[in-house]
């Protein structure tokens, strides 16, 4: 298929250039017209009924065409070679020469003439309205000889003064066209997948709609508006809260992620006869869409495990993922590699932060089984009967452990599990399943079992496959690899150039604790040190400065989750007192409560239904 490029060369010359380039290509089928800033705009909007792919022209033209069209367009650079070029022309001459062009291309002469040792002032300009002011300064300063854009050249001998184009060379222009095949094939590919994701949605038997801040829903497919009553083609541009007015206290309550960062929980409700589970959307979406609608009737969703809660993990990471040289870590590395390779069931053991969930994803990765899916079930915030349906199904869907698609489930924190779930589990083990167990735990197997917290028989199933993970304050020598990932992340992430931690504070500092919380803990503190520089290094200021961070947002956890509590009354009315307050605090979130209280969902649930009754 042919790549329709429509090219808009400021100067003559460069015509000449990309029609020789494209003739090496036969895939390309370039029409080159000869303009230069406004001048262009007119060939562009008259161009729109060919339906180009791709629009190629060069610095501000390129800008500006940018502005007015929808399509992608590419831009021809000034490489160093240009640069070099046209230094290497007027280096030497007698007249004092200067620069005037948009700030890149002053920093590019600035770079190259530096390494010339070739002095050559510049006059950065933003806009093309600018031009005439700075050369009237550069004149003003003695400037004799221009080198610029085709508008800086065109001005500059309007006034009666000699200007040299910056031009751009044939590896400029070939590179350009490699852009434009790249491009072209990116945005192809995207619109291939724009098409399919919407006959995916489309032919859905969920509903679901696309809302922005307001409740101003930008797209539903077929379910979402037939679930609420209307036509397809009506229904976009209206507002939720228009249909049915509760919706304004569901509309904003997940807050939208900031940039970078992973939306947080959704709001999930019941409403005209349908479950709806109303998700913050990631900000990058060029429909100004905050809010993800899921919407199912309650007959379906009631068997309906997708409303259970599992994770999936989208980004596996792989054993080259796992940091550090000391024998500890590779020895735990070298070991989860070789049970990767076998089928059987695997137990990570290891203290809170050493990386279980990292070594789940690297074993499944390495596996036969990762090419497909990674499901990851939190048994600390799910029920036995949730954990039971999802990993076993009902009569109306097939369980986890029954489908395909499932490569590797992983129970984290196994000893929460019931002990019917684990006697369950221990019999699927004995069978040839479909597969692959992975289970984590905060204490070794030996210590559950000893104080009775796991079944016998689930133990048993692993006695060949347990994988212990080392705490932190046994590879202290580890430190200094994590921290230079955790600084390379945080310089992408924040646009910073700190290149290391001083010696110092690694052996004062960072290897005298007994890090509690591990890996993850000692990622938190370094986050806070390398947020207090602003240097190349982390050096002891920057470091008690992240520390006295550290210790303020501890403080201000623990504080908010300080209760006045009246502890007058029967140990039954303190314990009610209790677990409203926590619920309160929790947003009425019978998970996270139930992790705060220590306790299984379902044992809060009982403990709930009781409250409840004497409430009312």
């Amino acid at each position: 298929m042919k790549i329709k490029v429509l090219a808009i060369a400021p100067y003559p010359g460069l015509k000449e250039l990309l029609e020789a380039g494209s003739r090496e290509d036969a895939r390309l089928e370039l029409e080159v017209h000869v303009a230069d800033l406004q001048n262009a705009l007119p060939i562009v909007q008259a161009a729109r009924s060919r339906s180009y792919d791709v629009i190629l022209s060069r610095g501000g033209t390129s800008s500006l065409i940018r502005k007015h069209v929808s399509i992608p367009v590419v831009d021809i650079p000034v490489s160093g070679y240009d640069i070099l070029r046209v230094l290497t022309l007027v280096r030497g001459a007698n007249s004092k020469v200067a620069i005037i062009g948009f700030p890149n291309i002053c920093r590019g002469v600035a770079e190259v003439s530096g390494l010339l040792d070739f002095d050559i002032p510049s006059y950065p300009i933003e806009s093309a309205a600018e031009v005439e002011g700075a050369l009237r300064q550069a004149f003003g300063d003695g400037v004799q000889l221009v080198l610029g854009d085709v508008v800086t050249v065109q001005a500059a001998e309007a006034m009666g003064y000699n200007g040299i184009l910056i031009t751009s060379g044939r590896e400029s222009v070939l590179e350009a066209l490699a852009e434009v095949r790249r491009m072209y094939g990116v945005v192809n590919r995207a619109q291939a997948n724009e098409r399919l994701y919407e006959q995916l949605l489309e032919r859905h038997h969920a509903g679901v709609l696309a809302v922005d801040g307001q409740g101003t829903i930008l797209y539903a497919n077929r379910a979402g508006a037939s679930l609420l009553g209307y036509d397809p083609g009506v229904i976009r541009g209206m507002n939720l809260r228009g249909i049915d007015p509760l919706w304004a206290r569901y509309i904003g309550e997940p807050a939208p992620a900031e940039e970078g960062a992973v939306p947080g929980p959704s709001r999930r409700f019941q409403r005209r006869g349908l479950n709806i589970e109303v998700a913050a959307a990631a900000p990058v979406n060029s429909m100004d869409c905050r809010y993800f609608v899921y919407m199912v009737p309650l007959g379906e969703s009631g068997t309906n495990p997708a409303f259970a809660g599992y994770e999936v993990t989208e980004r596996i990471a792989t054993f080259t993922q796992i940091i550090g040289g000391s024998s500890e870590i590779r020895g735990a590395v070298s070991r989860a590699k070789a049970l990767s390779r076998t089928e059987r069931p695997v137990w990570i053991e290891g203290e809170a932060g050493t990386g279980k969930g990292l070594f789940a994803q690297a074993i499944h990765s390495a596996s036969r089984s990762g090419a497909e899916g990674l499901f990851m079930l939190p048994c600390g915030s799910l029920s036995g009967g949730e954990l039971e349906s999802l990993l076993f199904g009902s009569e109306t869907y097939a369980g986890l452990l029954h489908t395909e698609a499932a490569g590797t489930v992983c129970l984290t924190q196994i000893e929460q599990a019931g002990s019917l779930l684990q006697l369950r589990l221990a019999e699927y083990l004995q069978g040839a399943g479909l597969v692959r167990i992975v289970v984590t735990s905060l204490q070794p197997v030996k210590s559950l079992l000893k104080k009775g917290e796991i079944a016998a028989e689930l133990a048993r199933a692993f006695q060949d496959s347990v994988l212990h993970l080392p705490p932190l304050r046994e590879r202290l020598e580890d430190i200094e690899d994590i921290a230079r990932v955790v600084i390379a992340a945080h310089n992408s992430r924040y646009g910073k150039q700190i290149a290391g931690i001083r010696p110092d504070v690694v052996e004062e500092e960072l290897q005298q604790i007994l890090w509690p919380g591990n890996v993850r803990q000692l990622k938190m503190v370094l986050e806070h040190m390398l947020a207090a520089s602003q240097g190349p290094y982390v050096g002891m200021e920057e470091a008690k400065e992240g520390w006295r961070k550290v210790r303020e947002a501890l403080r201000m956890e623990a504080e908010s989750h300080t209760v006045q509590l009246n502890l007058s009354g029967s140990w039954d009315e303190i314990e009610r007192r209790i677990l409203l307050e926590v619920l309160r605090e929790e947003d009425m979130n019978q998970s996270k409560a139930a992790k705060r209280l220590g306790i299984n969902r379902s044992t809060l649930w009982r403990k709930l239904k009781d409250v409840l009754q004497n409430e009312t």
